[in-house]
């Protein structure tokens, strides 16, 4: 076994603190990335389904207004 000087165990627990508080230093940077990433999907996610409802609606009028059109042009050629 080896037997460290005094100063030899402080500089070990100096080196082994450091990588621990970078260790969580990353991960917590990493987190917070993760965490946004997933923040601009759901966001993303959202107004994407915002925009589908919007057209699912327009695209529902367009169809009655075809509809009706329809309806009337029947009724013209029946008329005359």
């Amino acid at each position: 076994m080896y037997i460290l000087s005094d100063t030899e165990e402080i500089l070990v627990i100096i080196v082994g603190l450091s990588l621990v508080i970078g260790l969580l230093i990353k991960s917590y940077r990493d987190y917070k990335s993760m965490t946004n990433e997933y923040n601009i999907k759901m966001r993303k996610k959202e107004n994407d389904e915002k925009y589908v409802k919007n057209l699912i609606k327009e695209i529902n009028a367009k169809n009655e207004l075809l509809k009706k059109t329809a309806e009337l042009i029947k009724k013209n050629k029946s008329n005359q």
